[in-house]
Order: C-alpha cells, then sequence, then structure tokens
C-alpha cells in the first residue's frame, strides 16, 4: 500500500472493474483491449499493473517489453505503455507509484534504461511535467507519428498518436 492506494498485477475479473469505472476521457474499458492485455500477460509479452483506492479501480498502465517504437525496440529498451489514472484521482501519486514499480520491474530484468511516449498536446501536460520530473528526457530522435519520424516541413496532425519519446536510466 502507497499513500491510500495499492499496485497489483492485472488479474481476470479486473476488466469488468475497469469498465464499471467513470475515468474520464483518457480512460479506455474495451473489452477486447482488455482481453489482449490478459493474454500478452499471460504469454510474457506485458506486465500490467492496476492501482486501487480501497475496493475502487483508479489506475492502470502496462509495460511492454518488446516496444513497437523502432529504436527502443532495436535497443532492448522497454516501454511503460497506456498509463491512466483516473480523473478523479489524479495528483495522488498513483502515477508515480505506477511508473516506480515500472522502473523496478525492469532493472530486476537487468534492463539498464526504460521509455516512453508522451503526447504533445495540452491534455498531456501534467504527465509532460511528471515524465521530466521523474528524470525522463527526451531520446533525441524528435517527433514521431504513427510511431515514425516527423520530418522538417511535414504537416501532420495533432492527436494522440503524434509523441514525443523519452528515455531514463535505470
Amino acid at each position: 500500500m502507497t499513500d491510500g492506494f495499492t499496485i497489483r498485477a492485472l488479474e481476470a475479473g479486473d476488466p469488468e472493474r475497469i469498465a464499471a469505472t467513470d475515468g474520464g476521457p483518457a480512460w479506455n474499458a474495451d473489452p477486447v483491449l482488455w482481453q489482449g492485455y490478459l493474454a500478452d500477460a499471460a504469454q510474457g509479452r506485458r506486465v500490467v499493473l492496476i492501482a486501487f483506492k480501497g475496493q475502487d479501480v483508479v489506475g492502470y498502465g502496462t509495460l511492454l517489453w518488446q516496444s513497437g517504437y523502432p529504436p527502443f525496440k532495436a535497443a532492448g529498451i522497454p516501454e511503460i505503455n497506456n498509463l491512466v489514472v483516473a480523473q478523479a484521482a489524479r495528483g495522488g501519486g498513483i502515477a508515480t507509484g505506477m511508473i516506480g514499480r515500472f522502473e523496478q520491474l525492469a532493472a530486476s530484468a537487468g534492463k539498464p534504461r526504460i521509455g516512453l511516449g508522451v503526447g504533445l498536446y495540452a491534455d498531456y501536460g501534467a504527465a509532460q511535467r511528471l515524465y521530466v520530473r521523474l528524470g525522463y528526457l527526451p531520446d533525441g530522435r524528435g517527433i514521431t507519428y504513427g510511431e515514425k519520424p516527423v520530418a522538417p516541413d511535414q504537416s501532420v496532425r495533432v492527436d494522440d498518436d503524434l509523441i514525443l519519446w523519452l528515455t531514463k536510466s535505470l
């Protein structure tokens, strides 16, 4: 237990609990997504953590052992992916606690670095500040759209696929 919340691995009954949570606009309760996460976890491709305050789900996130982002994949950098804290529970250290747990898992697996991607519009502002505060720095490759580099003078849509990739030494 950390500051009034607990973090544990995803279990079979959790997707229903996630679906019952009103986590705000970033919250994804799609049962297909969660069944895929359960399958990935069972096969060792992904670690999925859930945060609770009492019996209520207040956050979730995953650690992909093999990132889809080509530079991370080539370097063997695991990726923190789809980290979301329910809107009503933000600011209570839940994301920090989950990131710390992912960092511990990656370090225990012998990984020297860990990475993540963050969106570039205002909805991601709190996450951008958090990641910098926790020691994450841009990977130096610029921004991507759909995990592909954005070239100078290229027009792209500003949405959830426009990402700046960050890494941290463990």
